[in-house]
């Protein structure tokens, strides 16, 4: 295999190895834990000791991987931590609170807003999964795979040409596809992800669906992409 093949087959590995880690969760997404209140004071402070600890936890872990997340725009870098550290301290002004109550009323009011006035796991975390995988996706998967497309057609038109068939090109051309998809399901995804609020999901819970939806078509053409690429070098080697 001579030198831009050789190039070629580089650059669609790395893209290869860059799809599973963009589309994987930037930040740990918790599981959704939403309970009606404990029906005594001291129960409703225990449990919202609990709730908001482990949102807190969760808050702490994901904001250190949104920092370290050197794939993510700066734009939504800056956005994501302004919502993250919001609701890290929004959990511990609402800890404070329960702690305080001396009331049933007043404690179960402080502890529904655990679930109501962040989202913590409904909203922050899920879009800010959602918009580092597409951030991911744009900034490392497609450029990597287009720059590969773009050699093996070279190499199909040039020196490989006598290897070049009708199903080589087909290959090839679906690639091509597959990566104008990807490009098309994640045009304005990232912001589309996190322009949802907890006032948005409390009005319809399926906010974030067309998102992931997106996502996970995006997702598949990258992958078919990556399959094509790496028949069209098997046939060249």
């Amino acid at each position: 295999m001579n030198r831009a093949l050789r190039t070629a087959a580089v650059g669609t590995a790395a893209a290869i190895a860059l799809v599973a880690g963009a589309v994987s969760p930037a930040v740990a997404a918790g599981t959704p834990a939403a309970s009606p209140a404990p029906r005594t004071l001291a129960a409703i402070q225990a449990a919202g000791a609990k709730q908001t600890s482990q949102r807190t936890v969760s808050l702490t872990t994901a904001i250190s991987k949104v920092t370290a997340n050197t794939q993510l725009s700066s734009t939504d870098r800056s956005t994501i931590l302004a919502t993250l550290n919001g609701d890290l301290a929004g959990m511990s002004t609402v800890a404070s609170a329960i702690a305080a109550d001396t009331s049933v009323t007043q404690a179960s009011a402080d502890f529904k807003s655990i679930f109501t006035t962040y989202r913590v796991y409904a909203v922050a975390l899920p879009q800010a999964h959602l918009a580092a995988a597409a951030d991911g996706l744009e900034a490392s998967a497609i450029p990597k795979l287009t720059a590969a497309e773009q050699k093996l057609a070279a190499a199909l038109a040039g020196k490989f040409a006598t290897k070049s068939t009708p199903a080589l090109q087909a290959d090839l051309a679906d690639m091509t596809t597959q990566i104008a998809t990807a490009q098309t399901s994640l045009s304005g995804l990232a912001a589309n992800a996190l322009a949802a609020t907890p006032e948005a999901y409390d009005a319809n819970h399926a906010v974030l669906t067309p998102v992931r939806q997106s996502l996970a078509t995006a997702t598949a053409a990258v992958k078919q992409a990556r399959a094509d690429a790496k028949t069209v070098l098997a046939a060249l080697k």
